[in-house]
């Protein structure tokens, strides 16, 4: 009689925590191993493992068929394996990757300081610089503030915060540490001796706060914290790994690398350039050109961009020129008011909407709705492709203009009326087509299931079988239908 029990199970999970306990106690001697990456990068062979001993388990069961085997996986063990996936899953995002959305981000040092007490010191120096100067901060760890003031030197203001378990080991830790100023192959290098110090100084972070001259151009390369910048004359480089980045006040190309966290930018004279991933992006009152390129999870806000404003992800490739209103853009809609220039956008699933416009407007959507409108007359090109979506232009009632509009299995709406306009509402493709007054820029509109309405400002919509005012009526058209929008 066979004797032969199923026990894999638990050898499995036993030595699961074994392994697990190995890599901790590794840390303790190996300050360079970091545990929670570790797990956060390959916990899927937890998985792969169970996977191997239940596969065991079923051939060992083939072997001994006078014992009946137990079902290849209990109820218990399935919530344990859903448990595993979404537990795995966070840690992965958590852990290895910015969180986007939340705005923060943990990885072992936050793990380990959390048992740990803060302590602060501060150092201050001072040193001239050359004229114009190129100022660099590498692999900064803390917030950096620094602004632009009328003096021929620099001014370093640092607040060194140690985590230790007593302020003992803190004062250690802080008088070894140090931040120097050198200059190096014709620019400024402002670093300190972290790398050098135990454990690379995971437990320390340091706020800078530094007045500069107003020429200053700077390129900054931070880790951890946020970045500040204000009244420089100079080009800027900020790179932000994990925290917000504020410009105000700047002149010449700025140029910023985000990694997470919001962006805010006030007053540049000259260009910007943003490109990264992150949250909020809010710019206002820029001369020169705007350049987004990138993925960006909050609310974009733009409003005031001298030149071209042009805005690319992998679902939206937009350019507007000239952005004397203002435009916001989330997930799943854009609006802009006021624009000069031409508009030209190329996206899906998002409802656009373009009001006070006074150029050439050009919209590909799909599965989204677009609303146009104006108070001035078209003097330029609208062209507007959609796909499962409706579309609504506004115009004055003395605008004129040509018309080519059909929607396929949808319906159409024009409160306009002349005998050369002509307005067909029956059949799978009803369309508006001619034009209006004495003719003028080209109105090109095509949606696939979804409406199209040309509507008169001011009119409500029981006035769009009326005149236009000059007694001129719709001709050409068959008995018309009832629009139900």
């Amino acid at each position: 009689m066979s004797i032969y029990t199923y026990r894999r199970g638990s050898i499995f999970w036993a030595l699961t925590l074994i392994g697990v306990g190995v890599i901790f106690l590794w840390q303790n001697f190996n300050p360079n191993v970091h545990p929670w990456q570790l797990l956060a990068k390959y916990w899927p062979i937890l998985i792969i493992f169970w996977g191997l001993s239940k596969l065991i388990d079923y051939v060992q069961a083939q072997a001994h068929p006078d014992v009946a085997a137990p079902p290849l996986f209990s109820g218990i063990e399935v919530v344990r394996l859903i448990l595993i996936l979404i537990l795995g899953t966070i840690l992965s995002h958590v852990v290895l990757h910015p969180w986007q959305n939340w705005g923060w981000h943990i990885n072992d040092d936050d793990l380990s300081n959390l048992f740990t007490n803060s302590y602060s010191y501060t150092q201050t120096f001072s040193q001239p610089l050359e004229r114009a100067p190129h100022l660099m901060l590498e692999n900064q760890r803390g917030d950096v503030e620094i602004r632009g003031a009328d003096q021929p030197g620099i001014d370093v203001l640092a607040k060194k915060t140690v985590r230790a378990d007593n302020e003992g080991d803190a004062r250690k830790i802080s008088d070894q540490l140090k931040l120097v100023l050198a200059q190096e192959a014709g620019h400024y290098v402002l670093r300190s001796n972290r790398n050098s110090l135990p454990d690379e100084a995971r437990r320390v972070t340091i706020d800078l706060n530094l007045r500069v001259p107003i020429s200053t151009s700077c390129e900054i390369d931070s880790q951890r914290g946020d970045i500040s910048a204000e009244g420089l004359n100079g080009d800027q480089n900020l790179g932000a790994h994990n925290g917000d980045v504020h410009a105000s006040n700047l002149q010449g190309l700025v140029k910023i690398h985000k990694y997470g966290g919001s962006l805010e930018v006030r007053g540049v004279k000259g260009s910007l350039d943003i490109d990264g991933r992150g949250d909020d992006v809010d710019v206002a009152d820029v001369t020169d050109t705007v350049a987004v390129h990138g993925e960006f999870g909050g609310t974009l806000h733009f409003s005031k961009v001298g030149q071209t404003l042009h805005f690319q992800s992998l679902r939206t490739d937009m350019t507007a020129q000239k952005l004397s209103g203002n435009m916001e853009m989330e997930t799943g809609s854009l609006e802009v008011h006021g624009i000069d220039g031409p508009f030209e956008i190329a996206t899906r699933q998002k409802d656009v909407t373009v009001d006070e416009f006074r150029h050439t407007v050009r919209i590909a959507d799909s599965n989204s709705d677009v609303k146009l409108a104006t108070s001035v007359p078209p003097s330029h090109d609208i062209q507007v492709q959609s796909k499962s979506g409706a579309v609504e232009l506004t115009l004055p009632a003395n605008s004129n203009f040509q018309i080519e509009a059909a929607s396929h299995h949808g319906e159409v709406e024009c409160d306009f009326a002349g005998p050369q306009l002509k307005v067909v509402k029956q059949g799978d493709s009803p369309s508006i087509s001619g034009s209006f007054g004495k003719g003028g820029p080209k109105i090109q509109i095509n949606t696939e299931y979804g409406a199209i309405r040309i509507l008169r400002a001011g009119a409500h919509h029981s006035d769009s079988d009326d005149s236009d005012g000059k007694g001129e009526t719709t001709s050409n058209e068959g008995p018309k239908e009832v629009n139900h929008l």
